[in-house]
């Protein structure tokens, strides 16, 4: 424990804390903003930046850099950063008083597994900054690494004085600080209740990341299947299929939310791949009474909920059998 009161710390100076995102479907994007919330918790003032557009030359007036990438494709940079990574490979030693760290997103199938975080993390550290919180590299199920990985990342940078200089004998007392346990000042008894016992790993747990679908839809898709489980075999059986066809690039498709994924169920096997990968819980499997099939799983079909479709195309790449394609809402 250190003798320096680590309230006024967390209160006073400059406490900008700037999270910067390279997403392709989404996740990057969501977890950026659900940071900046947990930000509060440390006495950071976060802002969240999409890489797209923004001045690399910025860079060199931050003390305190979160960078949380995906990769796509094999080894690529999702669209929205290729331009600002291009950018800082060719600026020089431009950070000279800036703290960073890396949260890697990707998939282990593919050989350049969270290629595009490791070339961030490898280029700030070229670009002159510090590493204040060694990189993560998440795979497909990235919530709880990422989740641990920002607590530790967040409470080493929030630990950054006014002058920029990372006060490494202060963690343990911030982390405490972030979890009300160390909160002194006399407060109403509402802000002490919210405060006490809530942690920042448990806060991040009360609110999803990602959209839930309509009670219209979930009472519909509950009667389609009439209380049957839902099939738990189709990954497998696809997963060969899938190997090759995921590496195909989907640049050519289009994409975005004037678009939505359209379900041929001529060619549909109900394999259950495309509902495993998406982000958004907008895919259910219903039943179709195929007399024809004899394997439970293949009797169902795949069902996009156009309500939270956003057309970002994962299904249509997931696809094994080229049954999901995407079509205009106009």
């Amino acid at each position: 424990m250190s003798d320096v009161d680590i309230t006024a710390f967390a209160n006073e100076g400059n406490r900008d804390l700037h999270i910067l995102y390279g997403s392709q479907s989404g996740n990057s994007e969501g977890l950026a903003e659900k940071w900046q919330k947990e930000s509060k918790k440390y006495g950071l003032k976060a802002s969240v930046h999409d890489m797209d557009g923004f001045d690399i030359n910025s860079m060199s007036e931050m003390s305190r850099i979160m960078i949380v990438c995906s990769t796509w494709g094999e080894g690529e940079m999702p669209d929205n950063a290729e331009e600002l990574y291009e950018a800082a490979v060719g600026v020089g030693k431009i950070l000279t008083n800036t703290h960073f760290s890396i949260c890697a997103l990707g998939d282990t199938g593919y050989d350049l597994f969270c290629q595009s975080g490791k070339d961030w993390d490898k280029t700030m550290e070229d670009m002159g900054g510090s590493r204040i919180h060694d990189r993560v590299d998440c795979d497909v199920d990235f919530e709880e690494p990422a989740e641990l990985w920002m607590n530790d990342a967040m409470s080493k940078l929030a630990c950054v004085d006014n002058e920029g200089a990372f006060q490494s004998n202060l963690v343990e007392d911030m982390v405490a600080y972030a979890s009300g346990a160390t909160i002194e000042v006399e407060e109403t008894e509402a802000v002490v209740a919210e405060n006490v016992g809530t942690t920042a790993y448990q806060a991040m747990g009360t609110s999803s990341l990602f959209f839930h679908k309509p009670n219209k839809w979930l009472k519909r898709v509950k009667e389609a299947v009439d209380d049957d489980n839902l099939p738990t075999t189709g990954i497998e059986k696809a997963k060969d299929m899938f190997k090759e066809l995921r590496k195909i690039t989907l640049k050519s498709l289009p994409q975005g939310k004037d678009y939505i994924a359209l379900v041929d169920n001529e060619k549909c096997i109900g394999c259950t791949q495309c509902v495993y990968y998406c982000n958004f819980a907008s895919i259910d499997m219903i039943s179709w009474d195929l007399k024809a099939r004899t394997s439970q799983f293949e009797s169902k079909k795949a069902l996009i909920l156009d309500d939270t479709c956003v057309g970002c195309t994962l299904c249509a790449f997931a696809c094994p059998v080229e049954a999901i394609t995407m079509e205009s809402k106009v």
